[in-house]
């Protein structure tokens, strides 16, 4: 069984793609993130421009979102913290998604801000977080960019 992009244990069909469908809408802002995460990768424009918060769109057509997933080689994504459950109205998540750019590893890190518009999750706006520590893996941690390697014989060499 492959993992979904999300990195949840489910299977894609049965993790992000029912939201992606709109068979079932995401409970959580987490949920939420984590679908649109794997709707970059699988360019999923008109659903990444669904979910964002008509007053954030600015200039952002659902062509231009599906494209974004087509330049980026999206890898693996990792949730910090997230505030925003079934019964709240404000959430945030702190992520990093890993990325390969120029034959590099690299990372976008983000607190994202979400809110509820007609009862739906829908994202705002974010933080991008540039004064964490640096995040990198531990030489023996598994490398981000799914290889099944560990970083050190990956990307961290």
């Amino acid at each position: 069984m492959t993992r979904c992009h999300c990195g949840n244990d489910l299977p894609y069909e049965k993790c992000c793609q029912p939201l992606h469908l709109g068979e079932l809408a995401a409970p959580t802002c987490e949920a939420l993130m984590r679908s649109r995460f794997s709707a970059y990768i699988e360019q999923l424009g008109e659903y990444l421009f669904n979910t964002w918060h008509p007053d954030f769109r600015a200039d952002l057509t659902p062509e231009l979102l599906a494209q974004s997933g087509k330049e980026t080689d999206w890898r693996s994504l990792q949730i910090f913290a997230s505030q925003g459950g079934p019964n709240d109205n404000q959430g945030t998540v702190e992520f990093r998604a890993w990325f390969i750019a120029d034959n590099t590893l690299q990372y976008h890190h983000e607190v994202s801000n979400f809110t509820r518009v007609a009862g739906a999750w829908v994202y705002t706006d974010g933080a991008f977080n540039p004064n964490k520590k640096s995040l990198l893996p531990g030489r023996n941690d598994p490398c981000p960019c799914m290889s099944q390697k560990k970083f050190k014989a990956c990307c961290g060499k």
